[in-house]
């Protein structure tokens, strides 16, 4: 059993290893626009080998036929540890079992591929262990079975649905399956909550009742669309995709692979569907009409195990986007460049497996695999590892540990203390050992020699002592002792000699934990060691501490600019969030508030804080401010977003900012996004005819004739609420709609007839 649970620990930390970096990899070259360049095919080629890769590479090291991977000498290795069991019966609160160092032949065999790095698992760990495979376990034979009857009751339920008679659709499939050499699936009617197409198991295609009058090149677009799936075998993929999430659910970023591969399932279709002359924007149509009947019933994509027209990962305006660009612009590169990406993924396959998690104690795991910093506590003691350049400092404490006052030795412990510095190429180490009555046993070491306790020596554990105290006390404790000697000043002035960026942090929590009254002084000081700490989790997490403080307006420029200086945009955006609704709208906060947004460089980062803060705080001047902080943003899909949030809040008749507003929708240069800005404003139910007129300025520079149409068509419309109408206004209306197609400019012309 032992061996057993063993071998599924192992492969499944190797596979959750291989998957995450092969899925990070390639979401990381997806985000730095390098994947853009590629065909729709290889980039469905790259993420089917991210997903599946992980599963294939953790399963290589476990075939028998495979050559053994060469070992590490013991010269090559660190001193590995033994973890050795005191054979007295004793309680978990009290001495926990001590590290001391193995012999040769006691030494692991645990490997990081082929350097041995740590030991057998501790018996408390081993539990632990043992119970997440059989939390995993479980979780796979629930999710396979819930994935199991939703298949049953899928197939059940299309075969109840009743037959599609139509013979214009029955003409139109047949027609287009003979040209793609594919049987003909079945059709039937859809049930009330599928509001899109989709291809179900049986290869039955169900039509829900929108797409029945549909006009005929609408419906052959429909139709090919589904009829791509089929050629494709999506449904198999799908059912595939769906068994891997739910044997692998611990790996949470598959979910970033499904759903790359949603779209990319659903752009191949639509290519294919658009590939006849004129089908481009008989598809695009028939996806919006798709949208307007999801949005208006508010129903379902379908079943997830269907292949619908709009399945949940496939946002429907992207593909609209999509179809209404020219040919052009679709990336395109030779088959070559396809299966040589493909190769060297695979190669990445082939080497993967020299990576193996096995038997390895996760603090020494982390220690040798160069991680910056942890503090971790559990049933085996606490770790703490340090790094700054240079150099390491690390703590391992089995046991409990306190400091003298002046924090410079150790005064009490039981069980085993070990401290260890490596700086500059040398490694010195400390090993305090309780020993009962006689006091604490200390073993002293430069590299691997055991030394006396010289001058030397003892200069190194005085500066070490107080390191490894800022960690290893309770902070609050830490803090209601130096408050009962000297205030709040005491406290803040053992903030500021905070070494470690993590002890610093805790501390500003445990002062704020004291619950005492902090004048505006004393605020100062306290985001002044804040803006201090380097990690920007670290910084962002005590500025979050700090704006629970009534904050007046100085320390509020003050907590802005440390939260500035976070070198995260996501810690930046969590920052900022959390002080949203606390932000004064007086001119110098909103100066400071919009430089710290404009160290902001991620759009998404920068439109989901200006979210935050415009639903916090909708006051007139945060709007303005937020609009100008929405002109950094490059991408039209986030500056849309972002003006939406923002429009949300406008009457319409706040005259400077419907100005701007206008221009910032003017800097979209897609004109899918520009007419879904400006409808939101023309939405407002105040808006008059001076925001009408910049609504018209943004959309005269509008380059797709049906999406400026849609605007002047709004416009024309709205023209009618806002009486008198202005003749010039219409004049220049009628002006915007030239070059327009004969049925849009109808419909201004009839729309404007009704205006008398």
């Amino acid at each position: 059993m032992t061996a057993m649970t063993d071998a599924l620990l192992t492969w499944l930390c190797s596979y959750l290893l291989h998957s995450s970096l092969l899925i990070a990899g390639l979401w990381a070259a997806e985000r730095a626009g390098w994947l853009a360049r590629l065909a729709t095919g290889t980039q469905e080629t790259l993420w089917r080998l991210a997903l599946l890769g992980g599963l294939i590479s953790a399963s290589l090291p476990l075939m028998p036929t495979l050559p053994t991977l060469p070992q590490a000498t013991p010269t090559e290795v660190a001193h590995p540890m033994v973890v050795v069991q005191d054979p007295a019966p004793m309680r978990a609160t009290e001495v926990l079992p001590a590290v001391v160092e193995a012999t040769e032949s006691a030494r692991p065999s645990a490997q990081l591929g082929a350097l041995p790095i740590a030991t057998r698992l501790a018996p408390q760990t081993h539990d632990l262990a043992i119970g997440f495979v059989a939390v995993w376990l479980l979780g796979a034979a629930l999710m396979l079975a819930g994935l199991a009857l939703q298949w049953a009751w899928l197939r059940r339920a299309v075969r109840r649905l009743p037959v599609l008679a139509d013979p214009r659709w029955q003409a139109l499939a047949a027609r287009l399956a003979a040209d793609l050499r594919l049987p003909l699936p079945a059709l039937r009617h859809a049930r009330p909550g599928w509001a899109s197409p989709l291809l179900a198991p049986g290869r039955v295609l169900c039509l829900p009742v929108w797409c029945l009058d549909l006009p005929d090149d609408e419906a052959r677009a429909v139709l090919g669309h589904e009829l791509a799936h089929l050629r494709r075998r999506d449904p198999a993929w799908r059912l595939l995709a769906a068994v891997v999430r739910a044997l692998l659910w611990p790996q949470a970023l598959n979910r970033i692979a499904l759903q790359r591969l949603d779209l990319l399932a659903e752009l191949a279709c639509d290519a294919a569907a658009a590939a006849p002359s004129g089908q481009r924007l008989a598809l695009a149509q028939s996806l919006l009409r798709c949208a307007e009947a999801l949005k208006a019933s508010g129903a379902r994509h379908g079943p997830v195990l269907a292949c619908g027209a709009a399945s949940a990962g496939s946002p429907l305006f992207a593909r609209v986007r999509r179809l209404l660009k020219s040919d052009d612009d679709t990336p395109r590169e030779r088959r070559s460049v396809r299966w040589g990406l493909a190769a060297i993924v695979l190669a990445g396959l082939v080497a993967l497996p020299a990576v193996v998690v096995s038997h390895t104690d996760a603090g020494e795991l982390l220690d040798r695999v160069g991680i910056d910093g942890f503090n971790f506590s559990g049933p085996g003691g606490t770790r703490m590892l340090s790094r700054y350049p240079g150099g390491s400092f690390s703590v391992k404490l089995s046991g409990k540990v306190t400091f003298n006052d002046a924090e410079d030795d150790v005064q009490t412990l039981t069980g085993t203390l070990t401290v260890r510095e490596r700086e500059g190429g040398l490694t010195r180490a400390m090993v305090l050992t309780s020993d009962g009555q006689r006091g604490i046993q200390r073993t002293y070491r430069v590299g691997n020699e055991s030394r006396p306790l010289d001058d030397a020596a003892r200069q190194w554990w005085a500066k070490a002592v107080p390191r490894m105290a800022e960690h290893l006390t309770d902070p609050l404790v830490r803090a209601k002792r130096l408050f009962e000697r000297g205030g709040v000043d005491a406290v803040l002035a053992d903030m500021e000699r905070a070494i470690d960026d993590l002890p610093c942090r805790r501390r500003v929590e445990a002062l704020l934990r004291l619950g005492q009254p902090l004048p505006a002084a004393a605020q100062g000081r306290l985001i002044a060691v804040a803006a201090h700490i380097g990690s920007g989790f670290e910084r962002r997490q005590a500025l979050q501490a700090i704006a629970g403080l009534t904050l007046a307006e100085p320390q509020q420029i003050a907590w802005l600019k440390a939260a500035g200086g976070v070198d995260s945009d996501f810690e930046r955006r969590e920052a900022l969030a959390t002080f949203a609704p606390r932000l004064l709208p007086t001119p110098e906060v909103l100066a400071a508030w919009s430089e710290a947004m404009g160290q902001i460089g991620s759009d998404f980062e920068l439109r989901s804080t200006i979210e935050a803060q415009v639903a916090a705080t909708p006051q007139p001047a945060v709007l303005g401010a937020a609009l100008q902080a929405v002109s950094r943003i490059q991408g039209d899909f986030e500056r849309r977003e972002a003006l939406g949030a923002i429009a949300r809040r406008l009457q319409g008749d706040e005259a400077a900012l419907v100005e701007a507003y206008a221009r910032a929708a003017g800097g979209i240069g897609g004109s899918f996004e520009r007419r879904e800005a400006l409808g939101l404003l023309l939405d407002r139910p105040k808006l008059n005819v001076t925001g009408l007129e910049r609504v018209l300025t943004s959309a005269e520079t509008m380059e797709g004739g049906f999406e400026r149409g849609q605007v002047l068509l709004r416009v024309a419309e709205r023209l009618g609420q806002a009486r008198p109408v202005d003749a010039a206004l219409i004049d220049r209306l009628r002006r915007a709609g030239r070059g327009l197609g004969d049925h849009e400019r109808g419909q201004i012309e009839n729309a404007l007839d009704k205006l008398g």
